[in-house]
């Protein structure tokens, strides 16, 4: 496995999106849509269901590997309207009104705040993305998950997608109990990476034998 490192999600994201080989997205997406100038998307609002705007695209991540779009960089106002906040959030939080010609996310502005959440199976909150950690190969191996004052290194593989937040299969004793990685560390090695993969019950995609 290539040596990993921590990059800091938002605005450093911003700068290299363009380049960025993002996530092994499902293959979910089939037939002939009707196409579109990235050019022209940029800068596109977004709207939650209700109509009410929420923000506007402000660029896209795309996922080189598998020639799809992966993550969207989203800006949106702060709370009362105090200055602007940017969000890297992932494409299939969206949907794009042909009619409109912009996105959909289906969340209110108050529920802004949750985006990039974390949930067990009960629904219940255990923390939000606070970074994306990549390796040389362009890989998402893992996120940091903010976790009652400290962060936690979880598996990306073990999460899924659910409306606007994301999903964990964990307890708050097992997040309690999950492999140490020091805030401080730059890269995570290998026996660590193969570590903490097996602890949240996943496969360690770069070992031959997996």
């Amino acid at each position: 496995m290539k040596k990993i490192v921590s990059v800091t999600v938002l605005i450093s994201l911003f700068f290299w999106a363009p380049v960025l080989w993002a996530l092994d997205r499902a293959d979910r997406i089939s037939g002939w849509g009707k196409t579109y100038k990235l050019s022209t998307l940029n800068k596109s609002e977004v709207k939650n269901l209700k109509g009410e705007r929420l923000g506007q695209i402000e660029d896209f991540v795309m996922d080189l590997q598998n020639g799809r779009i992966a993550w969207v960089i989203f800006s949106h106002e702060a709370i009362a309207g105090m200055g602007e906040k940017v969000k890297i959030i992932p494409y299939e939080f969206l949907s794009f009104d042909e009619t409109g010609k912009n996105f959909i996310l289906d969340v209110s502005k108050e529920d802004l705040t949750s985006l990039m959440e974390v949930r067990n199976l009960q629904g219940e909150r255990l923390g939000e993305i606070a970074d994306l950690v990549i390796d040389s190969q362009g890989r998402v191996p893992f996120v940091i998950l903010s976790h009652g004052g400290k962060t936690v290194v979880i598996p990306y593989s073990a999460l899924s997608i659910e409306r606007n937040y994301f999903v964990l299969d964990a307890s708050e004793e097992k997040l309690a109990s999950a492999p140490a990685v020091g805030e401080k560390e730059e890269s995570i090695d290998q026996a660590k990476a193969a570590e903490v993969y097996r602890y949240f019950g996943q496969a360690p995609y770069w070992l031959e034998e997996f």
